[in-house]
This record gives C-alpha cells, sequence and structure tokens, in this order.
C-alpha cells in the first residue's frame, strides 16, 4: 500500500487507537485514508478546552454555558510563572527516541503531546486534564504519557496527576505518575509494533464496541456492528 514512508511521530491519540484496533490506527495514522471529521461532541470538547485557556492564561471570565466549572479553575490562580513555580496551560511538549525534550514539530520529534494543565513546583509536578465526556472507562494511561513529557521538560522527581470530568462536576482519583521510566518502555514497545506492522504492511482487525462508528467502511467488522 502506497502511503507517506516519513517515520511516525508518536502521540497518545495513536496508541490509543492502535490498542483500540491496530487496522483502525493503521487508516487513521498511517495511510489516511480517511480524512478526519470531527465529531460534535469534539467540536465542543475543543470549546471548553479553550474556554479554559483562555480563563486561566489572561484570566478571561468563562462563557455564561460553562460558568458552573468556576470552581475548577479558581485554585490556580494564585500561581505564578518564575523559576520555583509555574503554571502551564496546554503546554505543547515533543521528545526525541531517546525522551530528550525537543522541538514539538522539529525533525527529530518522536513523540509528541499537549498537556491541558500543569503546575511544577520545585521539582514536584502536577496535571490535570479537561475532560468533556463520560469516565465510564477511565484509563490513566494519558495522563502516564504526559508525566513522561513533563519529566524531559522539567526533570520532575514527584508526579501526580487527575481527570476533571466537567459534565460529572467532579475530579477523579489522584494518579501517581512518578514511574516514567516504565511508561516511556510501554510507548517504546508500541511504537516498534507499529512500526513493524507497518513494515509487513498488516495491521490487526480488532473487534470492539467502537466498531460501529469507525471510519473504516470496508472492514467487515464495521459492517456486523452496524447491523445489529
Amino acid at each position: 500500500m502506497n502511503y507517506d514512508p516519513k517515520p511516525l511521530v508518536g502521540s497518545f491519540s495513536m496508541l490509543n487507537q492502535y490498542l483500540n484496533c491496530p487496522h483502525a490506527a493503521f487508516h487513521r495514522y498511517v495511510a489516511k485514508t480517511y480524512p478526519y471529521v470531527q465529531s460534535e461532541a469534539a467540536k465542543e470538547g475543543d470549546a471548553i478546552h479553550l474556554a479554559m485557556e483562555n480563563r486561566l492564561r489572561i484570566k478571561q471570565p468563562l462563557p455564561p454555558k460553562y460558568a458552573q466549572w468556576e470552581p475548577f479553575a479558581k485554585p490556580f490562580d494564585g500561581f505564578h510563572d518564575d523559576t520555583r513555580e509555574a503554571l502551564g496551560v496546554e503546554l505543547k511538549i515533543g521528545i526525541d527516541k531517546d525522551g530528550k525534550p525537543c522541538d514539538y514539530w522539529g525533525k527529530g520529534v518522536w513523540f509528541r503531546g499537549r498537556i491541558d494543565l500543569v503546575v511544577v513546583r520545585d521539582r514536584t509536578a502536577y496535571i490535570l486534564d479537561w475532560k468533556s465526556g463520560s469516565s465510564k472507562y477511565e484509563n490513566p494511561f494519558e495522563l502516564e504519557i504526559g508525566a513522561v513529557l513533563l519529566q524531559a521538560r522539567f526533570n520532575a522527581s514527584t508526579i501526580k496527576g487527575q481527570y476533571a470530568w466537567l459534565a460529572e462536576n467532579r475530579l477523579s482519583v489522584m494518579h501517581d505518575l512518578s514511574g516514567t521510566n516504565a511508561t516511556f518502555a510501554r510507548m517504546r514497545h508500541l511504537m516498534e509494533e507499529i512500526k513493524r506492522d507497518r513494515e509487513r504492511d498488516w495491521f490487526e482487525k480488532r473487534k470492539s464496541g467502537l466498531c460501529g462508528y469507525c471510519n473504516c467502511t470496508h472492514c467487515e467488522n464495521r459492517f456486523v456492528a452496524r447491523a445489529r
């Protein structure tokens, strides 16, 4: 199959899709067979992220429809961007294949990600990820990847993080994200699996509850899921 031969740049979205269905990940991130069409839920999520970013970065009041989430932002008003204490919003971080920080769009970038909110004090860091959907399938892997990126940038010794489940008006449990070496090893393993599948031009079709919503219209799993 013809596709861009350049090395892939990893992201949580790509790894998450690969874990769910390698075949779907191939068509979205490698072959790019189907153009990305943003859902209404995703558009709303982007609007929420922008509102929270403006609230924290430039102290712009939240729009009336999001005003009920002010208590999630208010605790971070006292943080300052200096050498001891820093607040980062929508922080973009890229790393190379050795886990060293590099330019987000640079030639040597191997993995990149954007962290919604970061607080760093000395060598202790906290990550908060805004979520507008359901917490039913909460998985700390996204936070763990964010911790790997953050550790490369700030060399934090202790990293913790939470999801803010806005629709449920609550914070998740606190996750200890300090085991960045193990997470980085998992990231490398998955990236190697994707590389291997790409070289042999075969990506497994893996059934899941999401098959009926997949863009891979040629896949028999989608057809069966839609027919139910």
